[in-house]
């Protein structure tokens, strides 16, 4: 019996599309980054073969090109996708609700500006607990403040690396939504195949 559904945060509620594009603009308009010949679009890029390759996005790409000066994520430009709350308002009729999500400071914050804290009973940062995605402690601990067992809980995210394979390995059960940078991914093994694969938020409906 399921009890407890937990969400990723970007390009699982949110859609970063905006602001990953103005990101690799703003990097692109870096000094370092012009004295590289690297274009916007090609900064992109390499967002992506990192994603495929399952190493940490923008870090890796600050790290190859060992840019000093990192342009900012600006959380101002996220937009939550327009079916997450009616969808969040269903599914909390049913299930306790959690997020777990690597994020800065004021999480919460930003998803009561969006109008949707108020459906989750847990919120789980890798800012306020000091841990990150893929370690599993971070599951663990989710686990622990949500009083379930680990086959109690559904794990839903867009990345195999940070969300599928950890969560599987806490024994926990799991959905990959294909959006964003992590669509590009593929399941390796048993371990990090999802239970569920599906490319809209929407689609949980149809399982749960």
């Amino acid at each position: 019996m399921i009890k407890t559904l937990f969400f990723d945060m970007g390009y699982t509620l949110v859609d970063e599309g905006a602001v990953w594009k103005k990101r690799c603009e703003e990097q692109a308009e870096t000094k370092e980054a012009k004295c590289l010949g690297l274009s916007a679009e090609a900064i992109y890029q390499e967002i992506e073969k990192a994603s495929l390759a399952r190493l940490p996005q923008y870090r890796t790409v600050i790290k190859k090109f060992q840019f000093k000066t990192v342009a900012p994520y600006r959380h101002e430009l996220e937009k939550l996708y327009d079916d997450a709350p009616n969808i969040l308002h269903f599914l909390s009729d049913k299930y306790e609700l959690g997020v777990i999500a690597n994020q800065t400071d004021g999480l919460r914050e930003r998803l009561d500006s969006f109008g949707i804290l108020k459906y989750f009973t847990h919120v789980i940062s890798s800012w306020d607990v000091q841990i990150m995605k893929p370690d599993t402690r971070i599951y663990e601990y989710a686990l622990k403040t949500a009083e379930c067992l680990p086959h109690e809980t559904v794990m839903i995210g867009d990345r195999i690396d940070n969300d599928i394979a950890p969560a599987k390995s806490a024994g926990m059960r799991t959905v990959w939504i294909k959006q964003g940078f992590g669509r590009l991914q593929t399941p390796l093994s048993e371990k990090d195949t999802p239970d569920y694969t599906i490319e809209h938020l929407s689609e949980l409906l149809n399982i749960f």
